[in-house]
């Protein structure tokens, strides 16, 4: 049995793009499992001082709404778990807070997998300078092959 971890991310293009990579692979349809799997990047919390500041209540309805939101799976994973199944592929869907890129290698470990395939998005070398990237983080510090996918160019958003 060969498990792929399918990082997935809030782009639909991406998404579809990994999905169809993994069945590209050979014998794709018997023997892969994935693990699809969404990190959430933690959840923003109300001011602790403004919430001492006697406004409890409504920092309790914050939080809520934080953890409520930080909850919810981007379509995203819909569309690449729907890919999956129509291909009879046997997948498990897999959430977690936390970095990214750290998230996305310990899952990899943790579920004993033979490869990670990464949807990745065009940036300009600044860019990924300033803004960083989960993909390089991953393929950087990864101890199994990595794949990655780029979404087609008239699909990105």
């Amino acid at each position: 049995m060969y498990r792929v971890l399918l990082p997935i991310d809030d782009s639909e293009a991406r998404a579809r793009a990994q999905a169809e990579a993994v069945l590209e692979l050979p014998h794709a349809t018997d023997e892969i499992t994935v693990d699809v799997l969404h990190v959430h990047e933690g959840v923003s919390s109300p001011d602790a001082e403004w919430a001492a500041g006697g406004f409890s209540e409504e920092y309790a309805e914050q939080m809520d709404e934080n953890l409520r939101n930080r909850t919810k799976l981007p379509n995203a994973v819909d569309t690449a778990t729907e890919l999956l199944e129509a291909s009879d592929v046997d997948y498990e869907v897999h959430e977690s807070v936390g970095e990214p890129a750290e998230t996305i290698l310990a899952a990899a470990t943790e579920r004993d997998s033979d490869s990670i395939v990464i949807g990745i998005q065009k940036r300009s070398p600044v860019g990924k300078v300033l803004f960083g990237s989960v993909a390089q983080g991953v393929i950087l510090d990864s101890d199994r092959p990595v794949t990655t996918v780029p979404a087609a160019e008239e699909e990105e958003q």
